[in-house]
């Protein structure tokens, strides 16, 4: 298969846990009749609301804003490291740098494009929103937004918090995903850069490539985890408009519907962009490991002690700290939203 296929199909890979996310979801997000029902009842009103609803709203809307901007300044900044690399190892292998960056634009276009099909294509039936994904991320926040009045607070999208929620969902996640496919870009333009398996100084490649791989996972998973707080800075956006109930009461109501969802989806979330860190990498580290579980078997005992030298993976203690590091790194993300919940609740 030719090597500029590989590559994308190695990149495009980064993508398919999002898509798979949106479109699982998609099938068994449909809308809540029953909080459709109680956010329209006579009972549900602004007595459930913190003091001064609009301005309470003003603050968790900038807080979120916020929040977006300290995501978006992180995505930049590790958009421009990658984007760097790439260029300059694009130049080392001695391949066209332009062609390499437009397939690299073109995938991130199509994958954001997928995400933002399934939110900002609403079909709108009354008060009801009925789009794939928006019926999950969307509309329960905007059954509750128009039923206790607070529509007209969002004057710059026409009364609406329609767009604001939807834009609020896509927009921190097409940053995430321009960093994750140029994070995936530069890590297998490197794999296929090395010296072929068996020529003189492979070993040194391949362990370039494997520190590589971790100064990358690293430096992505910084970037997950910040959109996983993001996700649940979203998700929370509607719990933090409630008055809290007391410990004694039996049923915390319409609280209660709204916190838990927002614990499982930014659980849910989290787990999403760690199978997105792993699926960033894995097509080429499986390509590495192939090759050197195949050069282990070849080798006699001397050789083989040689060869893990060279890749150093002889320090059994300096392995395990590896291993323990490259562990905790793919799980920030979903760890991310459980440590954020328990110092909330401190």
């Amino acid at each position: 298969m030719n090597q500029w296929i590989k590559w994308v199909l190695a990149i495009v890979a980064a993508g398919i846990p999002l898509v798979l996310f949106t479109s699982i979801l998609s099938l068994f997000g449909a809308g809540d009749r029953e909080l459709q029902v109680l956010t329209g009842s006579e009972v549900f009103g602004p007595a459930i609301l913190k003091p001064f609803p609009p301005a309470r709203l003003g603050i968790v809307t900038l807080e979120y804003g916020w929040w977006v901007f300290a995501h978006v300044l992180i995505c930049l900044t590790v958009a421009a490291y990658f984007g760097t690399l790439l260029v300059g190892h694009t130049k080392r292998a001695s391949r066209k740098v332009l062609p390499r960056l437009a397939t690299v634009a073109a995938i991130i276009a199509g994958i954001v494009g997928v995400v933002a099909y399934l939110v900002l294509t609403p079909d709108r039936t009354g008060d009801t929103i009925n789009a794939p994904f928006a019926n999950l991320v969307v509309t329960p926040f905007y059954y509750f937004l128009t039923s206790i009045g607070l529509a007209d607070q969002f004057p710059g999208h026409g009364g609406d918090p329609w767009l604001y929620l939807s834009l609020g969902a896509v927009g921190p996640t097409a940053f995430g995903i321009l960093c994750v496919t140029l994070a995936s870009a530069v890590f297998h333009q490197d794999v296929q850069s090395r010296k072929a398996f068996g020529t003189e100084g492979w070993e040194q490649d391949y362990a370039a490539c494997l520190r590589s791989l971790k100064t990358y996972a690293a430096v992505l998973s910084l970037i997950l985890v910040s959109s996983t707080l993001t996700a649940r800075a979203y998700f929370h956006i509607v719990p933090k408009l409630l008055a809290v109930p007391a410990k004694d009461t039996p049923d915390p109501g319409i609280y209660k519907i709204y916190s838990d969802f927002a614990g499982e989806i930014s659980t849910a979330s989290g787990l999403l962009f760690t199978m997105t860190l792993i699926a960033a990498f894995a097509p080429g580290l499986i390509v590495l490991l192939r090759d050197i579980s195949g050069a282990v078997r070849e080798r006699g005992q001397e050789g083989r002690q040689s060869l893990l030298e060279q890749l150093g993976l002889t320090d059994l203690r300096a392995n395990f700290s590896t291993i323990l590091r490259v562990g905790l790194t793919i799980a920030s993300p979903a760890l991310a939203s459980p440590i954020a919940e328990v110092f909330q609740t401190l």
